[in-house]
Protein backbone atom coordinates (compact mmCIF):
# COMPACT_ATOMS: atom_id res chain seq x y z
CA UNK A 1 0.00 0.00 0.00
CA UNK A 2 2.92 2.10 0.65
CA UNK A 3 4.44 2.02 -2.40
CA UNK A 4 1.39 2.49 -4.26
CA UNK A 5 1.13 5.74 -2.52
CA UNK A 6 5.02 6.61 -3.58
CA UNK A 7 4.25 5.55 -6.84
CA UNK A 8 1.03 7.90 -7.44
CA UNK A 9 3.21 10.57 -5.50
CA UNK A 10 5.91 10.37 -7.97
CA UNK A 11 3.45 10.28 -11.30
CA UNK A 12 1.61 12.92 -9.80
CA UNK A 13 4.41 14.83 -9.86
CA UNK A 14 5.43 14.01 -13.23
CA UNK A 15 2.33 14.92 -14.53
CA UNK A 16 2.72 18.52 -12.65
CA UNK A 17 5.84 19.00 -14.37
CA UNK A 18 4.64 18.04 -17.46
CA UNK A 19 1.24 20.26 -17.64
CA UNK A 20 3.28 23.02 -16.05
CA UNK A 21 6.17 22.83 -18.90
CA UNK A 22 2.93 23.07 -21.36
CA UNK A 23 1.67 26.02 -19.30
CA UNK A 24 -1.43 24.44 -18.52
CA UNK A 25 -2.68 25.77 -15.18
CA UNK A 26 -3.25 23.00 -12.55
CA UNK A 27 -6.45 23.09 -10.81
CA UNK A 28 -6.30 23.73 -7.02
CA UNK A 29 -8.98 21.92 -5.68
CA UNK A 30 -7.37 19.20 -3.46
CA UNK A 31 -9.24 17.06 -0.90
CA UNK A 32 -8.55 16.33 2.34
CA UNK A 33 -6.72 12.80 1.31
CA UNK A 34 -4.31 15.59 -0.78
CA UNK A 35 -6.02 14.39 -3.66
CA UNK A 36 -7.37 16.96 -6.65
CA UNK A 37 -10.79 16.72 -6.98
CA UNK A 38 -11.19 17.50 -10.53
CA UNK A 39 -8.52 16.68 -13.26
CA UNK A 40 -7.30 17.90 -17.00
CA UNK A 41 -7.52 15.48 -19.60
CA UNK A 42 -3.64 14.97 -19.33
CA UNK A 43 -3.89 14.15 -16.12
CA UNK A 44 -6.62 11.82 -16.66
CA UNK A 45 -5.31 10.33 -19.70
CA UNK A 46 -1.90 9.52 -17.58
CA UNK A 47 -3.94 8.32 -14.45
CA UNK A 48 -5.73 5.58 -16.59
CA UNK A 49 -2.31 4.48 -18.58
CA UNK A 50 -4.54 5.54 -22.26
CA UNK A 51 -4.03 8.48 -24.70
CA UNK A 52 -5.31 11.90 -25.24
CA UNK A 53 -7.88 10.61 -27.56
CA UNK A 54 -9.38 7.70 -26.07
CA UNK A 55 -9.65 9.68 -22.84
CA UNK A 56 -12.02 12.51 -24.80
CA UNK A 57 -14.13 10.48 -26.84
CA UNK A 58 -14.79 8.03 -23.20
CA UNK A 59 -15.48 11.81 -21.86
CA UNK A 60 -17.57 13.53 -24.36
CA UNK A 61 -19.68 9.81 -24.85
CA UNK A 62 -20.57 10.55 -21.29
CA UNK A 63 -18.86 7.29 -20.44
CA UNK A 64 -16.32 9.75 -17.72
CA UNK A 65 -17.82 12.79 -15.79
CA UNK A 66 -16.71 15.76 -16.54
CA UNK A 67 -17.41 19.66 -15.74
CA UNK A 68 -16.77 22.86 -17.84
CA UNK A 69 -15.60 25.49 -15.89
CA UNK A 70 -14.78 28.81 -17.59
CA UNK A 71 -13.44 27.06 -21.21
CA UNK A 72 -11.74 23.83 -19.44
CA UNK A 73 -13.05 20.74 -19.47
CA UNK A 74 -12.43 18.77 -15.92
CA UNK A 75 -12.91 15.28 -15.01
CA UNK A 76 -14.12 14.43 -11.60
CA UNK A 77 -12.23 12.14 -9.97
CA UNK A 78 -14.96 9.71 -8.55
CA UNK A 79 -16.10 9.26 -11.88
CA UNK A 80 -12.70 7.90 -13.45
CA UNK A 81 -13.07 5.65 -10.04
CA UNK A 82 -16.27 4.67 -11.48
CA UNK A 83 -15.57 3.94 -14.35
CA UNK A 84 -12.91 1.73 -13.64
CA UNK A 85 -15.17 -0.26 -11.07
CA UNK A 86 -17.60 -0.40 -14.27
CA UNK A 87 -15.38 -1.92 -16.38
CA UNK A 88 -14.27 -4.55 -14.10
CA UNK A 89 -17.31 -5.75 -12.99
CA UNK A 90 -18.18 -5.93 -16.68
CA UNK A 91 -15.01 -8.05 -17.18
CA UNK A 92 -16.53 -10.14 -14.97
CA UNK A 93 -19.35 -10.83 -15.84
CA UNK A 94 -18.63 -12.03 -19.01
Amino acid sequence: MRDARAFELKEATLITNEVHERGEAMTSNVTDAGQTLLLTMVETAALLRIGRTQTYELVMSGRIPSVTIGRRRLVVRTGIEAFVRGLMSEQETA
